[in-house]
């Protein structure tokens, strides 16, 4: 069978289902996922050692001739030790491998291998346990700098190790070349083919230090190609225009006087709401730092033109707390304020999906629940999410993230107030409030 990047690594010898699920856990499924599996250190296998010189307490490899057959002895059930004595012109290695019992005919008297461990003394014997061996001159795992990968349950750095090689040799040939050759020479990069090689299995760490530079160069030149290539299509991407209600009439609502951060996040927002693209904006602040207020004008804002507003909390007891402040504020001139949580039940609930689906809500406050299923919007134009990923795990935080900017790239408007800067996203405006400063960041 003729081997290209996409074969699957379940119709390699060896591979099977076992063995490929395990694989899959890691995200590889075809030989060229390999390529990408980068090691996670490197182990210099490159001296060998006699005997007697062989450092202690530390790998090294070790040359030594088999002098007898091994010998299997099963101690208790579960455990069972071979034991294989090997020498060189220097002294004696005893070699110990613990439930293993197939490398009883693995070794072959009179027969030179290399062995990779850990050398210890006990008395004046040397002994190493558990170690990878090879055949003397085979060079596949000693000899060498060897790559250690990132793992799983059910599968091994030998294994991983053996397949990564049949990667390189099969798909690193052909990648294409995506960088330049002025850019790449300008830079002094080494060519993609090098370097898929050298990441994996280098010739010496200078090798392994060029494979590295120009992966990552590669890897932050698409990356900022791919966030300018979002900036434009989001900068492009077509809004709500929302140009009823001017700041001053909104601060004329609020019982307290707004510091001059807060005003000017209101303008900006103002501007952005005005200008005909969907806004996406992050203000970060701590708690008390004034990102509710500005968040309200939002609200309050859409319901000057006709459209309604979503804010997402992060417990029922917060969306409970904004819900009582927002309809103390916007109710005395108009605006409707509907909270919306999980443990709305039975005929409250059905009513007010069916208020906010006719649009006779302009703001929802609510809980997760707001983008959950059988939730419709008459006319939903911003999102505001307050804390959203406050007491989730990363999972969690990552779909509500994708939601929110699902919203954003759809056209609607989106504001997040948070203290939690992973919420940042690309081409997202960011604000950071600190005690009444504001800078845009």
């Amino acid at each position: 069978m003729a081997l290209e990047e996409r074969t699957p690594l379940t119709q390699l010898p060896g591979i099977g289902p076992a063995k490929g699920r395990a694989l899959a856990r890691l995200g590889l499924e075809r030989l060229g996922d390999l390529l990408e599996h980068f090691p996670q250190r490197y182990e210099d296998r490159r001296q060998c050692w006699t005997i007697r010189q062989a450092p202690l307490e530390q790998p090294c490899c070790v040359s030594a001739l088999v002098a007898e057959s091994p010998r299997l002895a099963r101690i208790r059930k579960g455990l069972e030790l071979v034991k294989v004595r090997a020498v060189d012109h220097t002294g004696v290695l005893h070699l110990t491998f613990f439930n293993q019992a197939y490398l009883k005919n693995a070794l072959s008297p009179g027969v030179t291998y290399v062995f990779y461990g850990r050398v210890e003394e006990l008395g004046r014997a040397r002994t190493m346990a558990n170690p990878v061996f090879e055949r003397e001159g085979e060079g596949r795992y000693t000899g060498l700098i060897m790559p250690v990968y990132p793992l799983t349950a059910g599968v091994s750095n030998h294994l991983m190790a053996g397949l990564a090689r049949r990667a390189v040799e099969v798909c690193a040939p052909e990648r294409e070349e995506i960088l330049p050759e002025p850019l790449r020479l300008t830079y002094g990069l080494c060519q993609v083919e090098y370097a898929y090689r050298n990441i994996h299995f280098p010739k010496d760490f200078e090798a392994l230090e060029l494979a590295r530079r120009r992966l990552v160069f590669e890897e932050l030149l698409v990356l900022t190609c791919g966030m300018a290539l979002l900036k434009e299509r989001r900068g492009q991407g077509a809004g709500r225009v929302l140009d009823r209600g001017r700041v001053e009439d909104f601060l004329s609502l609020l019982p307290f006087s707004p510091t001059g951060a807060q005003r000017r996040a209101m303008e900006d927002m103002a501007a952005d709401l005005a200008s005909g693209r969907a806004m996406n904006r992050l203000v970060q602040g701590d708690v008390g730092s004034g990102k509710t207020a500005v968040a309200a004008f939002g609200a309050w804002k859409c319901a000057q033109n006709g459209c309604q507003c979503a804010l997402m909390a992060p417990t029922e007891l917060l969306a409970e707390q904004h819900a009582r402040t927002l309809d103390g504020l916007l109710s005395p001139v108009g605006v409707r304020v509907g909270l919306l949580t999980g443990s709305a039940k039975g005929a409250a609930k059905k009513t007010l999906l069916t208020a906010i689906a006719a649009g006779e809500v302009d703001v929802v406050v609510g809980t997760h629940a707001l983008f959950s299923q059988g939730v419709e919007y008459a006319d939903l134009a911003l999102v505001i999410a307050d804390e959203p990923t406050s007491d989730l795990d990363e999972e969690n935080t990552a779909l509500i993230m994708e939601h929110f900017q699902r919203q954003a790239d759809s056209g609607k408007a989106g504001l997040i107030s948070t203290h939690d800067l992973s919420c940042l996203r690309p081409n997202m405006v960011h604000y950071k409030m600190n005690k009444g400063v504001m800078q845009k960041v």
